[in-house]
């Protein structure tokens, strides 16, 4: 059900337009969450894959730090995903024009974090050195 704004009252309008600076918080809360996952993750996998090069050994497993920072950065990613879904379904119900919606600052920022969190993982996945 989509809703027109020409047939509502100023108080319902308001309404609309308090749910959707509501969505766009939770967005950014999405978003928060997801960059601490991604950030702690590939934090995690170069600070032990560097004692590992230096001759410590942290854990059992070898490929441990790099599966541990990958499950993180996929726990990130995927979140923000799913974040990011929700907040396009929730606009959408609220009637906000979805070519406007992609320019928001909420939207730009998740979708420059989803990326980031796309190109840490295949990073690590493939072992290319980036950084």
């Amino acid at each position: 059900m989509t809703i027109h704004k020409e047939d509502l009252k100023l108080s319902d309008t308001l309404a609309i337009d308090r749910t959707a600076m509501a969505a766009d918080r939770t967005l950014m809360a999405w978003v928060r969450t997801a960059m601490s996952m991604i950030s702690f993750g590939f934090t995690i996998y170069k600070l032990l894959d560097v004692a590992r090069g230096k001759g410590m050994t942290l854990t059992g497993n070898p490929h441990g730090p790099r599966n541990l920072g990958l499950l993180l950065i996929a726990i990130g990613t995927v979140s923000l995903g799913m974040g990011v879904v929700e907040h396009w379904q929730t606009m959408k119900k609220l009637g906000k024009t979805p070519r406007f919606l992609l320019l928001t600052p909420g939207f730009l920022t998740s979708g420059t974090i989803l990326l980031l969190g796309i190109f840490l993982f295949a990073t690590i996945l493939f072992r290319m050195e980036v950084f």
